[in-house]
C-alpha cells in the first residue's frame, strides 16, 4: 500500500489543500506555511493526536462546517484482491475520508460508484485498526529520554519488548532460568537476616494476627517476564570511544541525539512484524507513513546530506513512505532529481495552499523552456534539444545555495554571481531594505536560462521579478533572449528591468579584462569610489522598485 494523495478540509489552516505523496516527499516552505498543520493532519487521521475542537478547528472563515482528511491509496494486486468488493473503485485504488466533525464522524470509503459509503469503513472502529497502515512521527523537539526510557512507553522499550518477548517464548535459557527461579525463591524466602527477619517470619506475623478471620495472608514472589526485564533490569548508555569511558546521551551533541532518536524510530518500523497470516484471506495492507519533522535540526550540512540520503533508501522499502518538513536547502537540493515529490506551501490572508508540480506540468515547463532551441540565433546542439537535458539542468543547477528559493516570499532573478554578490552585499549593508518576507537573489547562470526559471518559479507561485543586461540590442540573439524573458512573464512574474547597456554600464565603471573576474572587479571599483553616487542611487532605486 502507499499514498497517492492526500486532501484535508477544514483543518487548521488547511481549508482546502490537496497535495500527492511519493515514496520519498518533502514539505517546504516559509515559517507559518502550514507545514506543520499538513503533518498533524495525518497523524491526526491516524488518531495521533486525536481531533481536538479547540485547537484543530479551521483559522478563519470556513466554507462549510464540515472537517475531513482523505486519502487515496494505491494497493498492490494482492491488497486489492482482498479488499471488500465494495470500495473497489479501480486501479487498484482505495480512496477513505475521515471525518473530523460535522453530521458524521468517523472513516468512510468511496465505494465502486465513486460515493462515499453510509457505513463506516468495514464496520466496527476496532476492526478499522491496521486496515490502513500505521504512522509514526518524528517531532522537530524530540529529546533521547522520550524514545529510550524503559520504565513507560518508549520507542527503545517497544523495540526490546518485540526481542524480549519472542525470546521468553523460546529460549531454552530463559525457560532454565524460569525453572532456577521459582526453585531458589523457595529457599530465599525462607533466608533470614542477622536480626532474625524474614520473608516467611512476616508472612507467619500477620497470618498469627487474622486467625480469627480464617484467613490466611501470602506472600509469592513471581518469576520475571520479558516484560518485567526490560521495564526494571534493562540499563543502556553509550562508550566513546575516544576517552574509553561511558557517558549519557546527553554529554552529546543534539546532531548525535537527533540521529539517535531517528535510528530507533527507523528500527521500530522494522521490528513491526507482522503476524502470521491466517488460512483466511483478510485485507490488512502494509504501510508504514514515517512523519519526519525538520530532519536537518542540529545536524551540519555534510550531515544533513547524509541523512536525506538515508531517508531516500528507507523509503524504498516495500510497505514504507517517507514525509519530511524542512527549511534545509539540502534535503530540497537532493530531491531535485524527482520534482514532483517537493510540495510548497504558501499562507496568505490565514489560508495555506500547496504548490506542486505533477508529471504534466513538469513535461509543459520541460517543453516552454525548449523554445529557446527553436529560435534562429540560437545554435543549439542535438542533444541540448532532448527533453531529458532540461530534467538534467534543473538536478545541476539547484543546488543547496540556489535552492534557498523554494523558502522565499520574492526572488530577484539576475544573470549570474555579480549581481547576487552586490546586490546583497548592498543590502548587507542597509544601502537596500529588505523587503518583508525577505528576498532570494538567484543567480540564473547566464541571460538565456532565465526563462527556465520563470517558468519553474511561475509553476510553483513564487513571486519573482527579473533584472537582466540588455546588452547590444542591434545583435540579433540579444533582441531575441529580451523578447524570450518578456513572453515568458506568468502570474507571479512582478516586474521585469534591462539594464542599459549592461550592468557595468548602468554603474559607470569599466569592464573586467577577463569574464570571471567580474564579481571581484566590480566589487573593487565600488570600495575605491569609483562609482558616482548618482549611479549608484539609480541602482538602489531601480533594485527597490523590483522588489516592492
Amino acid at each position: 500500500m502507499q499514498v497517492r494523495s492526500v486532501r484535508v478540509h477544514n483543518f487548521r489552516s488547511l481549508h482546502d489543500v490537496k497535495f500527492d505523496l511519493k515514496d520519498y516527499s518533502l514539505l517546504v516552505g516559509a515559517n507559518n506555511s502550514g507545514k506543520s498543520n499538513a503533518i498533524d493532519a495525518l497523524r491526526t487521521f491516524y488518531d495521533k493526536p486525536k481531533f481536538d475542537s479547540k485547537t484543530d478547528t479551521t483559522i478563519g472563515a470556513a466554507t462549510d462546517a464540515e472537517s475531513w482528511i482523505e486519502i487515496d491509496f494505491d494497493l498492490t494486486d494482492e491488497e486489492y484482491d482482498t479488499l471488500k468488493a465494495d470500495y473497489k473503485v479501480g486501479e487498484n485504488r482505495l480512496k477513505v475520508r475521515k471525518h473530523l466533525s460535522g453530521k458524521k464522524k468517523g472513516i468512510f470509503a468511496y465505494t465502486v460508484n465513486g460515493i462515499l459509503a453510509d457505513e463506516q469503513f468495514y464496520g466496527a472502529r476496532n476492526v478499522q485498526q491496521g486496515k490502513l497502515g500505521s504512522v509514526i512521527h518524528i517531532p522537530a523537539v524530540s529529546t533521547v529520554d522520550e524514545h529510550m526510557k524503559t520504565s513507560g512507553p518508549s520507542t527503545l522499550r517497544e523495540i526490546m519488548n518485540e526481542i524480549v518477548g519472542k525470546l521468553a517464548a523460546s529460549s531454552p535459557i530463559f525457560q532454565k532460568m524460569t525453572h532456577d527461579f521459582e526453585g531458589n525463591i523457595k529457599a530465599f524466602r525462607e533466608e533470614e537476616t542477622e536480626e532474625n527477619l524474614s520473608l516467611r517470619g512476616l508472612q507467619d506475623q500477620v497470618n498469627n494476627r487474622i486467625s480469627e478471620w480464617d484467613t490466611e495472608f501470602q506472600i509469592n514472589i513471581d518469576p520475571y517476564s520479558g516484560a518485567d526485564i526490560v521495564k526494571n533490569l534493562v540499563r543502556f548508555g553509550f562508550r566513546d570511544s575516544q576517552i574509553e569511558d561511558s557517558l549519557p546521551a546527553k554529554s552529546y551533541g543534539q546532531g548525535f541525539q537527533r540521529h539517535l532518536i531517528y535510528t530507533l524510530l527507523t528500527l521500530a518500523s522494522e521490528y513491526n512484524i507482522p503476524s502470521q497470516p491466517s488460512g483466511k484471506k483478510e485485507f490488512k495492507p502494509s504501510l508504514t507513513l514515517i512523519l519526519f519533522e525538520e530532519p536537518e535540526a542540529f545536524l551540519h550540512p555534510p550531515l544533513q546530506d547524509a541523512l536525506c540520503w538515508s531517508l531516500q533508501r528507507l523509503s524504498e522499502h516495500e510497505g514504507t513512505q517517507v514525509l519530511a518538513s524542512t527549511h534545509s536547502p539540502h534535503f530540497v537540493s537532493n530531491n531535485t532529481e524527482n520534482l514532483s515529490s517537493i510540495v510548497r506551501l504558501q499562507r496568505l490572508a490565514g489560508k495555506t495552499r500547496a504548490w506542486q508540480l505533477s508529471s504534466k506540468t513538469i513535461n509543459d515547463v520541460f517543453q516552454s523552456n525548449q523554445e529557446i532551441n527553436d529560435l534562429p540565433s540560437i545554435q543549439a546542439s542535438e542533444e541540448s534539444k532532448q527533453l531529458k537535458m532540461e530534467a538534467i539542468k534543473y538536478f545541476l543547477w539547484l543546488n543547496p545555495l540556489r535552492c534557498g528559493l523554494f523558502f522565499a516570499d520574492l526572488v530577484l532573478l539576475v544573470e549570474g554571481t555579480t549581481e547576487v554578490v552586490f546586490v546583497n552585499y548592498l543590502m548587507s549593508n542597509g544601502k537596500i531594505t529588505m523587503p518583508k518576507g525577505g528576498l532570494f537573489v538567484l543567480d540564473c547562470i547566464g541571460k538565456h536560462n532565465i526563462h527556465r526559471f520563470m517558468n519553474l518559479l511561475g509553476e510553483l507561485g513564487i513571486k519573482h521579478s527579473v533584472m537582466y543586461d540588455e546588452d547590444d540590442m542591434s545583435i540579433t540573439l540579444h533582441q531575441t533572449l529580451s523578447e524570450l524573458i518578456i513572453s515568458s512573464a506568468n502570474a507571479h512574474t512582478c516586474q521585469i528591468k534591462a539594464l542599459s547597456p549592461d550592468l557595468e554600464g548602468f554603474l559607470g565603471v569599466g569592464k573586467a579584462k577577463k569574464p570571471y573576474q567580474k564579481p571581484q572587479h566590480l566589487m573593487y571599483q565600488y570600495h575605491q569610489g569609483a562609482i558616482a553616487n548618482s549611479d549608484l542611487n539609480n541602482f538602489i532605486a531601480l533594485i527597490i522598485g523590483l522588489t516592492q
